[in-house]
């Protein structure tokens, strides 16, 4: 009977941690391709931020990123990316990303707002 509930406690102790790490693998809602809305200070026509942490960003005409990131989640809708020049790897900088739940979203810098950005949904629609 001892053995039995051992096997028992044992099998619900791994069934709630593969429940536990399953949950805690959803996306962030900031992942994915974005398309800057008008022009920002600092040319970046889009941002892909990639699932596994890191994000890069593009400017119109150009195919090689201009900036490359790291992010990591702040919070339920906010990504905060530290990212190094394409050309000046030693310059970095650090930006928010803030995500709406209707798509759209916001780079500040500094919590001053470089540029306004919306999610692309169709493989068609990305430039890169």
């Amino acid at each position: 009977m001892l053995l039995t509930t051992k096997k028992y406690y044992l099998k619900l102790f791994f069934t709630l941690i593969l429940a536990f790490s399953i949950s805690a693998c959803s996306p962030h809602p900031g992942a994915g391709n974005w398309q800057a809305e008008g022009k920002n200070s600092i040319n970046v026509s889009q941002i892909k931020v990639l699932y596994e942490g890191t994000a890069d960003f593009y400017t119109t005409g150009e195919k090689e990123s201009i900036r490359r990131c790291f992010w990591s989640a702040v919070t339920e809708n906010t990504l905060q990316m530290q990212c190094v020049y394409a050309n000046n790897i030693d310059k970095k900088v650090n930006y928010q990303f803030v995500v709406s739940p209707k798509g759209h979203a916001k780079l500040f810098l500094d919590e001053q707002i470089i540029g306004n950005f919306i999610t692309l949904t169709n493989e068609s629609d990305i430039e890169n």
